[in-house]
């Protein structure tokens, strides 16, 4: 058995970019038992991959803001424990950073990662035994896949991404009609769909007769919600929620329309016709991947903002 820890910690569509690359080592080196380091908060993405044995969390994003307090340092001693208690075959960072590379030097076992031009901070690859050479002008899960290619030295040519999640015991929370989730928050304002625009796909979808769900995670996004509820009765904005129970929800929506979220690529992930709009990031890059099961589209680009009649066409495309 091949024992491998996989390093990805976060954001939540970084990780799921990375899905793929548990299903390449499963079919490329089957007798492997693979685990994953990631933050608490993203922790249930990899517990939902059926092939995923264990989930190591830390919570570096909680503990930078608490340096002062015991339960940061105590948390801290904890994560390194679990991470130094296990034996490794190979340690793959996904991630590239300081912070995900510093966790390799609790590690038993070969350490690999982009080397000091592929990375996405050059000081991280010198934490690493192996280093390998991958373009940074390819989709993000391309670049993961290749990567995990390298360290195994399999040869991917023609085999397809699979993002594996399961998602059991389904519940859409007493949700009986057919349905469509609007992702319109972001972390960043430029990355956000003009609310106008949002109002236009919200009666769109009114006329076809499907409920919109609007799911929210901060207050400003809440706001934005309850705006978009009053453009039609059809409109149900949901209660605040952990990402399983949206993951829940999301995997039986007929459609997601949604910004560059991490929200939108899980919809992807779990077989969900979805279209992705893009503002402020190069969806060539790190957009919507095409899931073999169900069509996937990206709208927009840099400095361009799609506009709601391109939307729209795609939804009758989709659904």
């Amino acid at each position: 058995m091949v024992r491998i820890l996989i390093i990805k910690t976060s954001s939540l569509g970084d990780i799921i970019h990375c899905l793929p690359v548990v299903n390449d080592i499963k079919y490329f080196v089957p007798e492997s038992s693979i685990d994953w380091l990631v933050e608490e908060s993203f922790a249930d993405i990899p517990r939902l991959h059926p092939e995923i044995h264990s989930v190591i969390t830390i919570s570096l994003r909680t503990w930078k803001k608490n340096l002062r307090k015991k339960t940061t340092w105590t948390g801290l001693y904890k994560a390194i424990k679990a991470i130094r208690q296990e034996h490794y075959d190979i340690v793959i960072d996904f991630q590239g950073l300081l912070k995900s590379a510093f966790f390799t030097l609790f590690t038993h076992g070969d350490i690999h990662g982009f080397d000091k031009d592929s990375v996405r901070e050059a000081a991280a690859s010198y934490f690493y035994k192996h280093t390998h050479t991958i373009s940074k002008q390819i989709h993000a899960v391309v670049r993961n896949r290749e990567l995990a290619a390298k360290c195994f030295q399999y040869d991917l040519m023609d085999h397809p991404a699979h993002f594996g999640l399961e998602i059991h015991n389904i519940t859409n929370f007493n949700l009986s009609e057919r349905y469509v989730v609007l992702i319109h928050g972001s972390s960043k304002k430029t990355k956000q769909w003009p609310i106008g625009h949002w109002q236009k796909i919200v009666q769109f979808f009114n006329i076809l007769g499907l409920r919109v769900l609007l799911p929210w995670g901060n207050l400003e996004e809440y706001e934005v919600s309850k705006i978009l509820r009053k453009t039609s009765t059809n409109c149900l904005v949901l209660p605040k929620m952990k990402i399983s129970d949206l993951a829940n929800i999301i995997s039986s929506a007929k459609c997601v329309v949604g910004v560059d979220s991490g929200l939108t690529h899980l919809a992807n992930a779990l077989g969900i016709p979805t279209i992705g709009l893009y503002m402020d990031s190069n969806p060539y890059l790190t957009g919507v991947y095409p899931n073999i099961k169900v069509p996937s589209v990206n709208l927009g680009e840099i400095g361009v903002i799609p506009t709601v009649e391109s939307t729209i066409s795609q939804i009758e495309a989709i659904i």
